[in-house]
C-alpha cells in the first residue's frame, strides 16, 4: 500500500479558507486545527472545566448501547472514559446500508488515528467516538449504495418502506427483505477470493430484525471494534435522559439561541461566506415526535411553538411538561446537535466533512449563548483508493491520479487524436474560418442587391456551419468506434476513480472493495499514516 498526496480544491470558499487560511476565520472558530498547541490548550480548558454530565453516566449509557456489540477493546475504552481526565474525539454520520459512502470509513479512521496520535502527545485517554445519526428521517439517503464494474456505476436500493419523516432508528426492514437484498447484492458481486466471507459477514450482521441504525452499528463494530471504536445512537433512549437538561435549556432560552446563529449568518456573509444552512428566524431548531413522524417546530413572537402544518401548537410551559414526561420524543437539529455532543463529551476534537465545516462556522456564539466553547474541528481524512487494474491502466494511458481527478475528459479527446493523423479539432476549425471567409464578402454584395439577402445569407451560413459541426461529430463518434477497447478503459478508470463525475468517496461503498480486496485492506488502511489538514490521499493498493 503506497499513499500519496493531491491538491483538490474546496468548492466552499469557506472550507477552502479554514484549511489553507485560519486567520481568516478566527471570529468563527475557537481553535486552528493546525496549531499542534490547540489541542494541548483545549486538553487543559477540558480539564478546568466542570463537565455537564458525568463519564461515569456517560459511559453507563454507552455500555448500555454497546449489548450485544461486546469486544475487549470497546469494553477497555468504556472504563478508560471513566476516568477524569479523559477525552474523547467524536464525528459522525447517518446510518446508511452497509456504511453508505467510503467517507463513513475514513470519518472512522480519522476518529482511531486522531485519537492514537492526541493519546501519545498529551498523556491521557483520548477515546475515538462515533455518533449514528439514528435520528434522522430521511429514508432516501441511506436507503442504497453504489457499485461499480465494467466501467459502471449501478445504485442498489434496498426497498424497505416506512412512513413519512419516521427517524431510521425506527425503521426495521422486514428479515427476508434484507436476506434476499443481500442475495442480489451477492449475485451483482464478482467472484473473488474474499467473496464468501464476506457475504457470511453480511448474513451475521442480519441475522435477526434490527433498525436500519442498528444494523448499520454492527457492521461498524465488525469493523472497528477492535481498534476500541464505541458508538452511540442520537436516537438511543437512555441517552435521552442525559439530555433532557440541555433540551430544557433550549427550550428556555430558544430566541436568543436563534437570534445568535442569525448574527453570526449575517457576519459570515459580511466576510463574504455563503451560508450553507437554510436559516428561518422562526426555526425552534428543535424536532419533536408527532404521531409517529419527526417534525421540525417553528416558533413565533408570542412564544408559542408549532409545527410547520400549523397543526400542532405548545406553549412553553407545554413544551417543557411535555419534556419532562417524554424526553424520547424530542431531537436536535443540525446546528443543535453540536451543542447538544458538548454537554455530553468531553469532547478534544470533532472530526468534521466539508459541509461540517462549513455550517459549524454559524454556531460559535451559540456556543458562547449556551456557556460552551467549540472544540477543535479536525476535517476527516479525504481518500482516492486506486487497483491495481486502475494503476495499469493509467500507466497505459500515462494518467496519473490528478489527471483522472481533474481532466480526464481532455486526456481522453487528446489520446483519441494520437490514434490517427487527423487534429480534429483544429481541422474543423479551419474549414469554418474558411467559410466565413467565403461568406462575409459575399454578404457585403448580395446585400447591396437587396438588403434582406443579408439576413437570409447569415442564415444559410449557421446552416452550412452546423452541418460542419455534424460532421465533426460523426468524425469523433468514427474515432471513438475505432478505440473502443481503449475508451471502456477510460470508462473503467472514471468508474473507479471519479464516479458520476464526482469524488470516488462520496459515490463508492466499501463492500466492492472488501470482496477485491479482503479485509485485511480496511487494517492496512488503519495503519498508513493518513491524517492530513490540507491534503487529499491516493491510496495504491
Amino acid at each position: 500500500m503506497r499513499v500519496e498526496d493531491v491538491y483538490l480544491e474546496p468548492d466552499h470558499s469557506l472550507v477552502k479558507d479554514y484549511l489553507h487560511h485560519f486567520h481568516h476565520l478566527e471570529p468563527f472558530y475557537d481553535y486552528n486545527p493546525g496549531e499542534d498547541s490547540a489541542f494541548v490548550m483545549r486538553a487543559e480548558r477540558l480539564k478546568r472545566r466542570e463537565t455537564p454530565v458525568s463519564r461515569e453516566a456517560l459511559a453507563s449509557v454507552l455500555e448500555q448501547y454497546h449489548m450485544g456489540l461486546e469486544h475487549p477493546a470497546v469494553q477497555s475504552n468504556l472504563d478508560r472514559l471513566r476516568q477524569p481526565d479523559s477525552v474523547v474525539v467524536v464525528g459522525g454520520q447517518q446510518a446508511g446500508i452497509l456504511t453508505g459512502p467510503l467517507y463513513t470509513i475514513y470519518k472512522a479512521i480519522t476518529l482511531i488515528q486522531l485519537a492514537q496520535r492526541e493519546e501519545k502527545r498529551l498523556q491521557r485517554p483520548v477515546i475515538p467516538v462515533f455518533w449514528i445519526a439514528g435520528e434522522d428521517h430521511d429514508l432516501e439517503e441511506v436507503n442504497h449504495l453504489h457499485l461499480f464494474s465494467q466501467g459502471n456505476t449501478e445504485k442498489i436500493i434496498l426497498p424497505v418502506e416506512a412512513g413519512e419523516k419516521v427517524p431510521v432508528s425506527e425503521v426495521v426492514p422486514g428479515k427476508e427483505l434484507l436476506e434476499a437484498w443481500l442475495r442480489e447484492l451477492g449475485d451483482q458481486l464478482p467472484d473473488t477470493p474474499y467473496k464468501s466471507q464476506l457475504l457470511e459477514v453480511l448474513r451475521e450482521i442480519s441475522r435477526d430484525e434490527v433498525s436500519l441504525s442498528r444494523h448499520f452499528a454492527r457492521l461498524m463494530h465488525h469493523l472497528f471494534s477492535h481498534y476500541g471504536l464505541l458508538m452511540i445512537d442520537s436516537a438511543f433512549p437512555p441517552l435521552r435522559h442525559l439530555e433532557l437538561p440541555f433540551f430544557r435549556w433550549l427550550i428556555q432560552h430558544n430566541e436568543t439561541l436563534g437570534q445568535a446563529v442569525l448574527k453570526q449568518a449575517t457576519r459570515l456573509q459580511a466576510a463574504g461566506y455563503p451560508v450553507s444552512v437554510d436559516l428561518e428566524a422562526d426555526k425552534a431548531h428543535l424536532f419533536l415526535q408527532v404521531e409517529g413522524q419527526r417534525q421540525a417546530l417553528y416558533r413565533n413572537a408570542e412564544g408559542i411553538f408549532y409545527t410547520k402544518d400549523g397543526e400542532n401548537r405548545f406553549s412553553r410551559e407545554q413544551l417543557l411538561k411535555e419534556l419532562e414526561a417524554n424526553p424520547v420524543r424530542f431531537s436536535n437539529n443540525v446546528l443543535t446537535r453540536p451543542l447538544m455532543q458538548e454537554v455530553l463529551f468531553p469532547t478534544l476534537a470533532f472530526v468534521a466533512g466539508p459541509g461540517e465545516i462549513s455550517y459549524w462556522g454559524l454556531l460559535r456564539s451559540a456556543f458562547q449563548q449556551a456557556g460552551l466553547e467549540m472544540p477543535i474541528l479536525f476535517p476527516r481524512i479525504g481518500i482516492t483508493l486506486v487497483s491495481r487494474k486502475a494503476e495499469k491502466e493509467m500507466r497505459r494511458f500515462r494518467l496519473t491520479v490528478d489527471d483522472v481527478l481533474h481532466r480526464l475528459q481532455e486526456k481522453k479527446q487528446r489520446w483519441l487524436q494520437t490514434q490517427v493523423d487527423l487534429d480534429v479539432e483544429t481541422t474543423f476549425s479551419q474549414v469554418q474560418t474558411r467559410i466565413d471567409g467565403i461568406y462575409q464578402p459575399l454578404l457585403r454584395e448580395i446585400s447591396s442587391i437587396r438588403p434582406d439577402l443579408e439576413s437570409l445569407g447569415e442564415t444559410n451560413r449557421g446552416k452550412v456551419l452546423e452541418q460542419v459541426e455534424y460532421l465533426k461529430k460523426e468524425t469523433w463518434k468514427a474515432l471513438e468506434k475505432r478505440g473502443e477497447t481503449d475508451l471502456r478503459r477510460f470508462s473503467e478508470l472514471e468508474a473507479e476513480l471519479r464516479p458520476c463525475g464526482h469524488l470516488q468517496e462520496r459515490v463508492h461503498n466499501w463492500i466492492p472493495w472488501w470482496n477485491l480486496l479482503g479485509e485485511g485492506a480496511l487494517e492496512e488502511l488503519v495503519r498508513s499514516p493518513l491524517l492530513s489538514i490540507q491534503t487529499h490521499r491516493v491510496v495504491y493498493l
